[in-house]
């Protein structure tokens, strides 16, 4: 982002129609928008814009798999992207090669002809393909399973381009990005959002999006209101060019992966998530645990750095007092290596003709869950002009734009165009929370 936000140190405004709390694709793109709509906005980023999830990210950018509620949001935005790097004027490494799932037995089988049953109502032209189908999408693979499903209007783009390019538009629009300046408090008046306490002083404002990925929680927190939210550490690897293998973005034995244009490959070992163990982890330990109980072959358990800096954060004396809300500045996630060599060993297998490989990149990062594995997308009624993007559960990227473009219109029409049902913050307050959608 270098040269399209201001630095810190530099003067904020006294006021702005909207402060926007973070710098993720869900917070760029909502300053976009905005921007776009006349609005004055400012956008608060801790760190670097996209520096935390969603410049981390595989890069997917799917409508195949979501839960239901999901996909009004997702076949909007959909429409979106493929007109995206020329309404920005940037390259996104936007690619319309479609999602492939494979099949690996008959019960995965079924929950795939079960999802596109229940994603019917949405067109979203989702084809059911035997394992010649699979063969012909992906054709060197080893492993095509018994068949899978496969949606030609998906596609992919590149996470580390995609917010920085929406929060670049939305400066030359008349947007204020500050990176470096944490969000630290809201304060209201007669049920109102009246202003944003930030690093660098007070902005007066009756309208806050808070899209501050895993901290979002303790904002609504403060503001009286509950959000069980947790995180999952996600290793990505990026590897050298390699022949070309498909043009979808695949998931296939456990491995997710998406080639490139350049013919480096984003591979990800999707049998196992890393959950790193912290005491706040007991907080929502009730809401999680159902999910953790019918799952827990597939989660490996960490104590390390992450339960180290809380100790550490709590200290009488600590840096982190007052920026509680803020939480740490810089990404904290490490690379799990176990994963990478899942990842290598099962690209291998899967398609041996590439033939010598090699790791360029690998990173990790925190990924914010629900237990439904859905987002919230809500206006609190108390204080009004609070509004929630968070909890995306490791598929929001693809999701940003439209996101971004509702909220916008929330704010300056009064409702948004595309009904939010099943996505409310209260769901977890009044006992209609749903199990995760599983696929």
């Amino acid at each position: 982002m270098t040269g399209t936000t201001s630095t810190p140190g530099t003067p904020i405004p006294d006021h702005a129609d909207v402060v926007v709390i973070g710098g993720g694709i869900q917070g760029a793109a909502s300053a976009y928008y905005l921007a776009k709509a006349g609005m004055s906005v400012v956008l608060l980023e801790k760190d670097t814009i996209a520096s935390h999830q969603s410049g981390r990210a595989w890069g997917f950018v799917r409508q195949q798999g979501r839960d239901p509620v999901e996909l009004a949001l997702m076949k909007a935005c959909n429409a979106i992207w493929p007109t995206l790097e020329q309404e920005l004027g940037a390259d996104l490494e936007w690619r319309q090669g479609g999602v492939l799932f494979v099949a690996r037995d008959d019960r995965e089988m079924a929950s795939y002809e079960k999802w596109v049953v229940d994603a019917a109502p949405y067109d979203i032209e989702t084809l059911i393909l035997d394992r010649a189908g699979v063969e012909r999408i992906a054709p060197h693979i080893t492993k095509p399973g018994i068949g899978g499903i496969f949606t030609p209007s998906d596609g992919q783009a590149e996470p580390k381009k995609a917010a920085p390019a929406l929060a670049k538009k939305a400066r030359e629009l008349g947007a204020v990005i500050v990176e470096g300046c944490g969000a630290l408090g809201i304060e209201t008046e007669a049920g109102q959002v009246s202003s944003v306490i930030c690093e660098q002083g007070e902005i007066r404002t009756r309208h806050v999006i808070c899209a501050a990925g895993a901290m979002t929680h303790k904002f609504v927190a403060k503001l009286g209101r509950r959000l069980p939210q947790q995180t999952t550490r996600g290793t990505v690897v990026r590897t050298t060019p390699v022949a070309p293998i498909t043009a979808a973005a695949t998931l296939a034995e456990g491995l997710g992966l998406r080639q490139r244009a350049d013919g480096s490959l984003n591979i990800a070992d999707e049998f196992v998530t890393d959950i790193d163990l912290t005491l706040s982890r007991f907080r929502y330990a009730r809401d999680f645990m159902p999910g953790l109980a019918a799952n827990w072959r597939n989660f490996r358990f960490h104590l390390g750095r992450p339960l180290i800096n809380e100790l550490v954060d709590g200290l009488p004396g600590s840096d982190m007092k007052g920026r509680e809300l803020m939480g740490r500045r810089h990404n904290q996630a490490v690379v799990n290596p176990v994963r990478v060599r899942n990842a290598m060993a099962q690209l291998k297998t899967l398609f041996p003709h590439i033939g010598p490989v090699a790791i360029a990149d690998s990173w990790a990062g925190d990924i914010d869950v629900t237990p439904d594995a859905v987002p919230v997308i809500d206006q609190l009624e108390n204080p009004k002009g609070f509004f929630i993007a968070t909890g995306f559960s490791g598929h929001g990227f693809a999701m940003g734009p439209i996101v971004g473009k509702v909220l916008a219109e929330w704010i300056t029409t009064g409702a948004p165009s595309i009904p939010l049902t099943g996505l409310e913050l209260s769901r977890f307050e009044d006992g209609s929370v749903r199990k995760p959608y599983a696929i």
